[in-house]
């Protein structure tokens, strides 16, 4: 079974004291669409006395960061389109998930 290779490009990164942290990677098909995407979940957002599991990164909530951290270890989602499948503690190893999930078969 061929499993499809995807190009995989910087999406957004977090800077945290003056050090760039890729916070998602996004794969391309052979036509340039955006087809998959690796992103890390990042632990809980605490504000005041709430806390909020999941938050809208752009002003109609079409990016949304997950939160808190999964306890074992595995904070890359490996997404296409809109479906999670599956998640992994490498970036790396979240990106052939989601190649492997496009493979026929």
């Amino acid at each position: 079974m061929q499993v499809p290779r995807l190009h995989w490009a910087r999406g957004r990164v977090d800077e945290v004291a003056g050090d760039a942290r890729t916070l998602e990677w996004i794969g391309f098909d052979e036509a340039g669409e955006p087809i998959a995407r690796v992103v890390r979940v990042q632990g809980p957002l605490h504000a005041g006395w709430r806390l909020y599991r999941a938050v809208a990164l752009d002003s109609e909530a079409r990016v949304v960061q997950l939160r808190p951290t999964p306890p074992d270890g595995a904070d890359w989602l490996a997404c296409v389109g809109g479906q999670v499948v599956g998640r992994a503690a490498l970036p790396l190893q979240a990106v052939r998930r989601a190649e492997a999930a496009l493979a026929p078969g």
